[in-house]
């Protein structure tokens, strides 16, 4: 499938450049080329077998994708396919994309929670605990230029 090329703001291309993660720059660089990635582009030109992930790292960048479908050159079947959605939303706070958390910031955490999942409620060992944010990233990113332990919980696997 043939998808014509757009021209980008100047402003977008700038953004889309801060952007570090490598799978995240993959589909960036070949959206750009091609107007679009494939699920089967992802997995035979990049190796990438979960294809939602890698679109999953263009968004938590805060770089806008929408899916749309298209006939497989391989399979001759439906797949899943990505190009960039309205670049007018967006989020460059987010272009780091997920950031790791410290060993002193899950420490303090641990120390507040008493050492208990926020969902389940049972007791671990620090390290069968994760940070999670309380607001879900999708829906705030990584907004908060301090981190403060309100904004996160810890939750076993």
């Amino acid at each position: 499938m043939a998808e014509k090329k757009a021209k980008y703001p100047k402003e977008f291309l700038e953004h889309i450049k801060l952007v570090t993660n490598k799978r995240a720059k993959v589909v960036i660089d070949h959206i750009l080329q091609h107007g679009f990635i494939t699920t089967d582009d992802l997995q035979t030109k990049y190796g990438y077998i979960h294809a939602p992930r890698a679109a999953m790292d263009v968004k938590d960048s805060g770089i806008p994708l929408e899916t749309f479908k298209v006939i497989s050159n391989i399979s001759g079947r439906q797949i899943g396919a990505y190009r960039f959605g309205d670049i007018t939303q967006i989020q460059t706070k987010r272009v780091a994309g997920r950031i790791a958390f410290s060993k002193k910031f899950k420490k303090e955490l641990y120390d507040l929670s008493k050492g208990k999942c926020m969902i389940c409620n049972g007791h671990f060992e620090e390290r069968y605990l994760q940070v999670d944010h309380r607001v879900p990233y999708e829906v705030s990113g990584d907004i908060d230029v301090v981190r403060s332990v309100g904004g996160f919980m810890l939750l076993c696997g």
